[in-house]
């Protein structure tokens, strides 16, 4: 039997890092949460995930950086941003940047977190 799948969340706005990762446990994932880039590559290279879940703009390493260090470090690693805008970019720059960068989606703050299962589980 195929194990549930193992996400990463990253988000600096525990809100919201709490609610994807609640969405995402209920859907039957095996779920870990970081608050920064800098924890979630330490994470990653501790233990195997199957998925990244990044927001983009966060403070230090942010999920840009985050996502061109693993396009060589991990890639196999499915990768999804999230993004609600930033102080250098639009959204739009941003959602492009992003994948640029291998995220297979982008999510705009707020969205429905069940699309976001939907995608994960939609290989």
């Amino acid at each position: 039997m195929k194990h549930p799948p193992r996400v990463l969340v990253c988000d600096d706005f525990a809100p919201l890092l709490e609610s994807v990762a609640g969405s995402l446990r209920q859907a039957g994932f095996e779920v870990e949460t970081t608050a920064t880039g800098i924890d979630s590559l330490a994470r990653l290279r501790s233990a195997p995930y199957d998925v990244l879940v990044t927001d983009i703009w966060m403070p230090g390493m942010d999920g840009l950086s985050l996502m061109k260090l693993l396009t060589t470090e991990f890639p196999q690693l499915r990768v999804f941003a999230m993004t609600g805008g930033g102080p250098d970019f639009t959204v739009e720059t941003a959602v492009s940047l992003a994948e640029v960068w291998g995220a297979e989606r982008v999510f705009v703050k707020p969205f429905d977190e069940e699309q976001l299962v939907q995608a994960i589980l939609n290989r």
